[in-house]
């Protein structure tokens, strides 16, 4: 019975003078080296959970609801590793927490804001560390609109800056390529930009526009508008010379966007209630 328990041992597991242990493979060149593939436990939770000895891969279907993945202490199991996922339809957030004050890279806790997000992190012996992370691809979206022949945008009466500002409305072009992810025109190519994602979001939005005035002189105000309400904070004021020369500005903003809400550009006539001819149009948003 010896005999045949060294021989099954020698078999499965290979060693060398500097204490080198090997599975599959009889010369490992390092402390454990495995030759073959490596099972870990999954674990499907859709409650809040504390996680144990018990948990390694931690799949969390939370759904519409927030849920807690709960670390144990960190003290006495150094180099314990947990993987954590946020399911693929989710919509609300997963928080991982500590306990006894103990820290995630020097953090109380440590969110995956988007669905299929994913951390892994250690036990350093007090506190925990992120050692990799998976964000799936962020939110962008575009429209664009270019002709020689401008887009005329009607505007009856004159804005005072917030006043009588009305929508550049062209027939924009959505782009369709694998950065318009997480947006659409919203149903119509009509200068709209929806977004569509699942999971609120702070984004970087940027518009470049190209106009001519109707008369000399004239001065306009651009604004970007989130659901038809115009943001302050986006408007700029762009004074044109003569009548048939083409001018360019630009607007940049950081705004906050939920599931279906919408971005367009709205522009005022400060000078009288003059039309604005539009010959081009970039929306762009990148989400944070």
């Amino acid at each position: 019975m010896v005999d045949g328990f060294a021989i099954f041992f020698f078999l499965l597991i290979g060693f060398t003078s500097f204490s080198q242990v090997g599975i599959n493979t009889t010369t490992p060149n390092s402390t454990f080296e495995v030759n073959g593939s490596n099972g870990q436990k999954v674990t499907m939770v859709t409650t809040n959970t504390t996680l144990d000895d018990t948990h390694s891969i931690v799949l969390c279907n939370n759904g519409a609801v927030a849920k807690t993945m709960t670390l144990p202490t960190a003290v006495g199991i150094t180099g314990r590793i947990y993987s954590i996922k946020r399911g693929e339809a989710s919509t609300a957030d997963v928080t991982i927490a500590t306990t006894s004050s103990q820290t995630i890279d020097g953090e109380m806790d440590y969110m995956l804001m988007n669905a299929k997000e994913s951390v892994t992190i250690v036990s350093n012996g007090s506190n925990w560390n992120v050692v990799s992370t998976f964000v799936p691809q962020f939110p962008m979206g575009e429209i664009s609109f270019f002709n020689g022949i401008p887009k005329i945008i009607t505007i009856s009466s004159p804005s005072n800056g917030s006043t009588n500002m009305v929508l550049c409305n062209p027939a924009t072009a959505l782009t369709t390529n694998m950065m318009g992810v997480g947006f659409d025109n919203g149903g119509a190519n009509t200068g709209r930009l929806r977004y569509t994602g699942a999971t609120t979001r702070v984004f970087h939005v940027a518009c470049t526009i190209s106009v001519g005035p109707i008369a000399s002189n004239d001065q306009f105000v651009f604004g970007i508008a989130r659901n038809g309400t115009v943001l302050s904070t986006s408007k700029v004021i762009q004074k044109t010379n003569n009548s048939g020369e083409i001018m360019s500005t630009a607007l940049h903003i950081m705004v906050t966007l939920a599931q279906n809400e919408y971005l367009e550009l709205y522009v005022g006539n400060m000078t009288a209630g003059r039309n604005v001819e539009i010959y081009s149009l970039n929306f762009f948003a990148l989400g944070m």
